[in-house]
């Protein structure tokens, strides 16, 4: 099993009602919430998806076209418990794009969609040409996963081109934690509204390997109160 996927049930029989992922649009007002055994019950829908609806094999390959959010750790979760390996590349080969319907409409290529409503409805109106709404293909599914899970020396991540494991990924988030003196009860910060290498990993991999939480507030402000208010110890891209 992929050591994020594992961390993740850990935290489901250790602490399962606690904030995990929390998600602020400062803008809208938006506030979300996900505790471990959400995010568990929304990984295994996922992953029930992809190997049940979309017939996704482990090893098949996903572009995870998704902007900071809470959806972002939910379809790591997801895939990484079907024993997929996730691209950002938008140009990359791959068995699923999955995307929102904004980002959707410049990528010229078919593509599952993803609401960002903050309860996660289906979306509302028509979807682009060669688009459809994967909504209700995850949530028809059982909150439980009913297949076999790889191993954590399964590839997890494509990164320039390179498939890398799932241990890798859990290394890579570890030091990313230590780097940012993240420690475990600790409250991670992500506010850049751009999903890089560290954003990506910082969204689930690096708080579970903290045994922490992560807020993503994309675009925030006012960092100084915010960081109080959530109790932010360390921040996605700063040294302690």
């Amino acid at each position: 099993m992929s050591p994020v996927v594992s961390a993740l049930s850990a935290r489901t029989r250790r602490n399962p009602g606690a904030p995990l992922v929390t998600f602020i649009d400062q803008g809208s007002g938006e506030r979300t919430e996900l505790s471990a055994t959400s995010l568990a019950n929304a990984a295994a829908k996922i992953a029930n998806a992809l190997r049940d609806e979309y017939e996704l094999e482990p090893g098949s390959r996903i572009a995870l076209l998704l902007p900071v959010h809470w959806q972002l750790a939910a379809w790591l979760a997801g895939a990484w418990t079907a024993g997929m390996v996730v691209t950002t590349d938008s140009t990359a080969d791959v068995d699923l794009v999955v995307t929102t319907a904004q980002a959707a409409a410049g990528l010229g290529r078919a593509a599952a969609l993803v609401s960002l409503h903050p309860f996660g409805l289906p979306l509302v109106g028509a979807t682009p040409a060669g688009t459809h709404d994967v909504t209700l293909a995850v949530r028809q599914q059982p909150d439980a996963y009913l297949f076999d899970t790889p191993p954590g020396s399964a590839p997890a991540l494509l990164i320039d081109a390179v498939e890398v494991s799932g241990q890798d990924v859990w290394d890579a988030a570890a030091g990313l934690a230590r780097t940012w003196g993240l420690h475990a009860s600790g409250r991670l910060l992500v506010t850049s509204e751009d999903l890089g290498r560290a954003e990506l990993l910082a969204a689930l991999a690096v708080p579970l390997a903290a045994d922490a939480a992560v807020v993503l507030a994309p675009g925030a402000t006012e960092l100084d109160s915010l960081r109080k208010s959530e109790g932010v110890t360390a921040t996605c891209g700063a040294r302690p």
